[in-house]
Formats: C-alpha cells, structure tokens, sequence
C-alpha cells in the first residue's frame, strides 16, 4: 500500500473515532439513565451529518422534558424499519411512506415539517449530456442514482413522476443505489451517474461548489412532509409536552439556531396522523 492510501486510510479511521466514541457513550448512557428516550432517525444522510443536525435537538427537547433524550440512527433504512418494527425507538423521524408502515407498529404522527413542500427532484450536472425528459430525447444508458429504494421522495415519488412521463426507470435506465442522499449528489458530482433523484434539503446541505456544478431539471408533485411520531406506550402527558415542545421550537430562544442546523425553514407543526392515509407506495 502506497504511503498516499495509508494516509487516506489512517484519516478516515480518526474521522470514524468520535462516531465510535459518541456511540459507546450512547450505551452507557442507557443503562446510567434507564427512563431516557431514544430518537431514532431515518439514515436520511451520513451518520455524522445526521449528528449535526439532531443532537441540538435532543438537547432541547431533554431541556423541556426534563428527562434525557438521546440520538440514534442506523446504517440503512432496512436497518432502521427492523427497530422501528421492535418498538426500539420512542419517537422517530422518517419519511411519510415508513410511517404509514410504522403505524403497523404502534406509531402516531405528533408534529410534521413545517414550510415547505415534501417534493423529490431530478438533478443532473450542468455539463452532463442530461438536458430533458423527453423520452425520445433520452440517450439508452442513462445511469441515474439514488439513495435507497425506501427513499420516499428522491427514490419512490422521482420513480413515479417518470412514469407520468413514460419513462420506466427500472427498465428504461441502468439504476443504482448508493445508501444515502449525500452519497447519491456525489456520484453525480464524481460523473459515476447522469441523473439522481433526491430532495431539496440534501442538496442544499451540498458545498457551494458541488452545488454550483449541478441543477435541478424536474420536481415532483407534493406529498404530506416529513413527521416525527411517538411510540404509542408513551404516557399522554409526555406525549403532549413533546408535540409541544417541538411546535414552539421556533419560538424558542435558541430555535433559529437549531432549525438551521437541521435545514428545516419553520421548525414543526402540529399534526394529525389522517394526513398520511392517501400516502402511497
């Protein structure tokens, strides 16, 4: 191995350190605090980002219970629906498809994204040989990417939309998936894909210059947004106090602060589970 890849490798083994860290003192932490809570969120984007999003979070809503709320997400989305499955989490953030599936399990939506529409959107590189969707247009080897199969508006929704189109993507591209939201913006960044399906907030949380490099060529029809929901053991009084906690967060002095690290325009809304008995698959 060259003295370049053994540095590559030694930074990558310090950069995963803090995770490993962060998620024994997780562990501990469970047993220190048995009466803690668990948010488990969708692997929406990688583990470290996803920490840097949520965990000012979990520390206002620990702030307003009173109780210790701890982060938690997992590899994949398989992953992740198998705990939800278990009643491994307490509340959970994922996308409006996994929730009707969670509501199999014992999970009722009690706040949802507020401000912006829950859309999916076909991104390609500005230099790429992608300029339409005209069927007839298509080159026959168009590579497209996305984040995971369950992925509901970059992957499932993007799908659809191109079949409004005529365009079977499973037949008519060659389809590959890469894990995550960032994974699938830098495949088509790198040139390793011509088009993804993905959704505004992972692109924005892109550098300037990836950005720069990329443009959005269609968007989807809406869909209810992003919920958070709660496990259905959770006594009335705790789930209240979290439906509001989190509908106030806007409010609060420090709300700006963690809405922007999370990428959210208006923090939550109070929300009724009905909205999601149209979502399909």
């Amino acid at each position: 191995m060259s003295v370049k890849k053994i540095k590559q490798a030694l930074s990558i083994a310090f950069l995963l350190i803090p995770i490993f860290v962060w998620s024994m003192s997780s562990a501990v932490a469970s047993d220190v605090h048995p009466k803690h809570l668990r948010f488990g969120v969708l692997p929406l984007q990688s583990p470290t980002k996803l920490a840097s999003m949520f965990l000012p979070l979990a520390g206002y809503l620990t702030d307003q219970l009173g109780k210790p709320v701890q982060f938690v997400t997992s590899p994949n989305f398989s992953t992740f629906m198998a705990r939800v499955e278990k009643g491994e989490y307490d509340l959970i953030y994922l996308n409006p498809m996994l929730y009707r599936r969670s509501r199999t399990y014992g999970y009722r939506a009690i706040v949802s994204v507020a401000g912006e529409p829950f859309t999916g959107i076909l991104v390609v590189r500005k230099d790429g040989r992608i300029k339409s969707l005209a069927n007839d247009l298509l080159p026959k080897d168009v590579r497209i990417g996305f984040p995971d199969p369950d992925a509901f508006a970059a992957t499932v929704m993007t799908k659809q939309y191109l079949e409004t189109l005529g365009i079977e993507a499973d037949k008519r591209m060659q389809v590959q998936y890469f894990g995550s939201q960032d994974s699938a913006l830098l495949a088509l960044y790198s040139g390793l894909v011509d088009i993804i399906g993905t959704w505004r907030p992972s692109l924005r949380s892109m550098p300037k210059d990836i950005q720069d490099k990329l443009t959005i060529i269609a968007e989807t029809p809406p869909q209810p947004q992003m919920p958070i929901a709660v496990i259905n053991t959770m006594p009335d009084s705790e789930r209240e106090l979290l439906r509001s906690a989190l509908a106030e967060l806007h409010h609060h002095k420090d709300g700006e602060r963690i809405l922007r690290r999370m990428g959210f325009k208006q923090g939550f809304a109070k929300i009724n589970d009905r909205a999601y008995m149209d979502v399909t698959e």
